[in-house]
């Protein structure tokens, strides 16, 4: 049952930093990179929508994320894989502190329907600043994560 539970909770460590870094790439290079275009009039309804869904979605996959890396970290830490597992939660820690205590509160400016068309310049250029930074440290997290992932798989292949 031990290695079931490891195996979920490493899947699910997976799965949502796959899901947070897929989110940021698709939002650099696909949903805003032309978030320049928005204008006082239209960005609400192309802008907050969306955001507002995936900060309520990822407000229920990331915390379980954390939990889930402190399991792994608990895991590994008699080994030399501690490192991976730390530097993969330092990554979350620092993603969700880019966005809870500088994203989220732009987010809540923007929601309130800004009518100046230079501070709604200056908060989306923050945002997208804000975003890349979360992308690039979602990036590393993952790659972090595909190391340690493929390192098992290389070790268990080993074996025999």
């Amino acid at each position: 049952m031990k290695s079931k539970w490891l195996v979920f909770t490493n899947a699910y460590i997976f799965f949502g930093t796959s899901l947070y870094a897929g989110v940021l790439w698709s939002l650099h290079f696909f949903w805003y990179p032309t978030w320049r275009v928005y204008t006082a009039e239209n960005y609400y309804d192309h802008f907050i929508p969306p955001t507002a869904a995936a900060t309520q979605f990822f407000t229920v996959v990331v915390p379980l994320m954390f939990a889930c890396h402190a399991i792994m970290v608990w895991k590994e830490w008699k080994t030399g894989m501690r490192w991976i597992a730390l530097g993969a939660l330092a990554c979350l820690t620092g993603a969700t502190y880019v966005g809870q205590f500088h994203i989220i509160p732009i987010n809540k400016i923007l929601a309130g329907r800004i009518t100046d068309p230079a501070r709604l310049t200056d908060l989306l250029q923050q945002w997208m600043a804000l975003n890349d930074i979360r992308w690039v440290v979602m990036t590393i997290s993952w790659l972090l994560l595909m190391y340690y992932f493929g390192s098992k798989a290389y070790r268990w292949d080993m074996r025999s």
